[in-house]
């Protein structure tokens, strides 16, 4: 049964300005480049002649930036407050999209990943880190609302992508989305930093190291199993999650759809994944680790769906199970790690938490886009994705989120 008990309306009523201006900021700050990119590989490669691995590199290059953007960002908004640094990002998302204008081969394409992999994790660690500062009882589900953003881009920004590459060339087009951070995203988030305060949770039993400094905190975080169990299954769950996002419009052209069909389904998927994200934030506020355990098991289903995406019904299966299972990757990090370690230290932790995310997600793209340009299909990379996740699944569900237990009054054992 879906949970929005008193404390959840009272932390939604005290902090919904919080939730609407980061909504907005990912919406145009992190979906545009995020659901964009697999529209232009097409492109990149025709023009280029550039190999399958070649292009969905700049994912890679992307995410591996990200990975250290996330402990840089994370410790930034420790010291500077998450507003700031939301700001920062974006306006690097922004100088990003405009980049695509200026390319001209794999060094300045993969420059403009690197912008990117400031940009996106920034932004994400930044309104992670906002939802985890204002709500507690309601900290999954509130995560799921912002991750609105993401999932409202799902739906918009593929339609409005492949619009913009048609008319205008994927160098123009990619530029172009670039204007709502501009006009929509940056005087939103300044309404922010000038009028809507932060209110900080206090710290209660269960949290670790409440007035520990930053380097014991962490000495003890990582001598602990949880930490490393934690990481271990960001780490392979995203590498599955962000090879079929990257690959996605790639398969699909490979299973017969055009640009326009193919951009309908990317979309559909999204508009699938704005009750995903909060449907996903609900279990984790309900069953935390091992509710997110039976959630990732999804994308072993959407790397089996996929060897038969030309049948039509299973194309539809495919849709709503890759919706679900992208949603609960979206929100198992900042949620779980604070389930486990409550909020002391809580951008640094959750830009670390990210980071190990990032790395996933930066191998994820070129492992898969390597093994289809070695066998000449997605055949061996799908099989290996059928069975990382459940991996993944059987590392989280020996976290202990003790921070959640005492919370709910259980004992942590």
């Amino acid at each position: 049964m879906f949970q929005f008990d008193q404390a959840f309306r009272d932390e939604f009523a005290a902090n919904w300005r919080v939730l609407l201006i980061a909504i907005t900021a990912l919406f145009f700050g992190f979906s545009a480049p995020a659901y964009a990119l697999p529209f232009i590989y097409p492109e990149v490669i025709r023009e280029f002649g550039w190999t399958r691995e070649q292009a969905t590199l700049l994912a890679s290059a992307k995410y591996l930036t990200g990975a250290v953007a996330c402990l840089v960002v994370g410790r930034f908004l420790d010291v500077a407050g998450a507003w700031i640094a939301l700001v920062v990002s974006v306006v690097i998302g922004g100088i990003a999209l405009i980049g695509f204008a200026f390319v001209e081969g794999l060094n300045s394409y993969y420059a403009v990943g690197v912008l990117l992999g400031i940009a996106g994790p920034g932004a994400m660690v930044s309104s992670f880190v906002l939802v985890g500062r204002t709500f507690r009882a309601s900290q999954g589900t509130a995560t799921g609302v912002v991750l609105l953003g993401t999932a409202l881009g799902g739906v918009v920004m593929p339609l409005v992508t492949a619009a913009f590459i048609g008319w205008f060339g994927w160098r123009v087009g990619m530029s172009m989305l670039s204007i709502g951070i501009w006009v929509v995203a940056l005087p939103a988030l300044a309404y922010g930093l000038l009028r809507v305060p932060i209110t900080q949770q206090v710290a209660v039993a269960g949290d670790m190291g409440e007035k520990a400094g930053v380097a014991a905190y962490f000495g003890k975080l990582m001598r602990g199993s949880s930490f490393w169990l934690m990481s271990a299954a960001f780490f392979l769950v995203t590498i599955v999650d962000q090879a079929l996002t990257q690959h996605q419009v790639l398969m699909l052209r490979d299973a017969g759809l055009d640009a326009g069909q193919g951009a309908s389904v990317v979309s559909i998927i999204g508009l699938f994944t704005i009750a995903g994200r909060i449907v996903a934030g609900n279990i984790l506020d309900r069953n935390s680790n091992r509710g997110l355990a039976v959630l990732y098991v999804l994308l072993t289903a959407s790397a089996l769906l996929s060897f038969l995406l030309t049948n039509p019904i299973v194309l539809v299966t495919y849709i709503v199970v890759r919706a679900l299972g992208h949603s609960s990757v979206m929100v198992d990090g900042p949620v779980i790690s604070r389930h486990t370690y409550g909020t002391q230290h809580l951008g640094l932790l959750t830009g670390l938490i990210t980071a190990m995310a990032n790395l996933g997600s930066a191998a994820g793209p070129w492992l898969m886009g390597r093994m289809y340009d070695v066998g000449g299909s997605y055949r061996a990379a799908l099989i290996v994705f059928m069975i990382l996740p459940i991996v993944s699944a059987v590392f989280m569900w020996f976290v202990n989120p003790r921070a959640w237990k005492a919370q709910r009054e259980i004992p942590s054992g």
